[in-house]
């Protein structure tokens, strides 16, 4: 029991267990991208007294080496996304490399005596049914993507302690693919909103960073951040920008990304030859690699720009927002959670890059209104989305799935 202020008793916030849960984190991925940075950000927001964390994630990767500068321990596991195929001898693969991988991750349960498990995607959680089936130690199913699952989700949906929607767009997916409504938990994904520079501190990074990059301070300057994956949709922020151009002739774009997981270079390939034909040159457009100065990037632009499709939550959409950044982007999946239209940015139909455009002509035009809409975003994020109650949620979900043995 704890003493209010007026000196009477009341309970204690959420009972904790005894001692702090152990808890193995499960990544499939080793490079680092939305949903391990995700991963990486509740690591570190989690409360010391209520969670201990180890994890298992790919070796000599940048996610183990983040986990490793976060004083996490980390095993290095032969841990892998896996992929739906047809050929029998990829599949064959996939099925060998998921017996290795629970071998492995079923001795640090043991010997770190590991309390729960916890699947960061869905790659991870094939993974984590198994070493649940084996060792008896419950695992949560953190969903992070709006992808068909087939026959897969009713196996994690019957062996999960708990599925995490990050997003009531990935709640509605969860349900529509057969996972009960109890077994889904709504925790909203979270930002560390303390990565982005103060409203006082913005100016001189903006001038800094567009220096660095070569763009002139009173250019008008539109940022677009995604891994190439044709549902991001680069594209349409392409066009969007050719058709810009025509009107605030001095605009420019960023483009920030990268093929993480090799499996697009030909979307990639398109983007540069759908750039070519624009007229997009190098006076108009920049193509940056995975970056970790993001916050250093939206200090700088003007806009962020998102069209993409089916977006399970829109990460950078938050990243905008506590940069104090507003945005247009495509109404479509977890967006609208983020972003509240007319108050913070501009939601347009999917698939129109003439409305992308006309949206941000419109807020490029007048800059008051950017100022206010960044103003909103910034306390919308704070309080909405920032990682520190994403932890606190999580942990108490932890604390209840220690409680109770591995489902059946």
């Amino acid at each position: 029991m704890r003493m209010n202020d007026s000196g009477t008793e009341h309970d204690a916030a959420p009972a904790a267990l005894a001692a702090p849960v152990k808890v193995l984190l499960l990544s499939a991925a080793g490079e680092v991208g939305g949903a391990e940075r995700s991963l990486y950000e509740l690591l570190c927001a989690f409360p010391e007294e209520r969670v201990e964390a180890v994890a298992c994630v790919p070796p000599e990767g940048p996610l183990a080496r983040l986990f490793a500068l976060a004083e996490v321990p980390v095993h290095p596991v032969p841990l892998r996304r896996f992929w739906r195929t047809l050929s029998p001898f990829l599949l064959a693969g996939q099925v060998r490399a998921l017996y290795q991988a629970s071998q492995a991750i079923q001795k640090v349960v043991r010997e770190r005596e590991i309390d729960v498990l916890h699947a960061n995607t869905d790659s991870a959680a094939l993974v984590a049914w198994e070493v649940s089936r084996e060792t008896k130690t419950p695992f949560v199913w953190h969903c992070r993507d709006l992808r068909p699952l087939g026959a897969l989700a009713k196996v994690l949906a019957k062996s999960t302690a708990a599925a995490i929607a990050i997003s009531k767009a990935v709640q509605e997916h969860l349900l529509s693919q057969g996972v009960p409504a109890e077994k889904i938990r709504l925790i909203e994904n979270g930002i560390d909103v303390l990565r982005f520079h103060s409203p006082m501190d913005r100016l001189a990074v903006r001038h800094r960073t567009r220096a660095y990059l070569g763009v002139p301070l009173d250019a008008p300057l539109l940022i677009d951040i995604g891994s190439w994956v044709p549902w991001k949709r680069h594209e349409l922020f392409l066009e969007a920008l050719a058709r810009v151009r025509k009107t605030v002739p001095d605009a420019m774009g960023l483009l920030v990304g990268s093929d993480l997981f090799h499996q697009n270079a030909s979307y990639g390939d398109f983007l540069d030859s759908r750039a070519h034909a624009l007229g997009l040159g190098e006076d108009a457009l920049l193509v940056l690699q995975q970056r970790e100065d993001i916050p250093d990037l939206l200090a700088a632009a003007d806009l962020l720009v998102s069209p993409s499709d089916r977006e399970p939550f829109g990460r950078v959409l938050a990243e905008a927002g506590a940069a104090g950044l507003p945005v247009v982007v495509t109404d479509s999946g977890g967006k609208a959670e983020i972003v509240k239209h007319g108050e913070t940015g501009i939601l347009v139909p999917p698939g129109d890059p003439e409305a992308l455009a006309r949206a941000c002509m419109e807020l490029l035009a007048d800059p008051e209104r950017r100022r206010r809409m960044g103003e909103n975003a910034m306390v919308r994020i704070s309080e909405l989305f920032n990682v520190r109650r994403t932890a606190e949620e999580i942990a108490a979900l932890y604390e209840q799935v220690a409680k109770k043995k591995a489902p059946a």
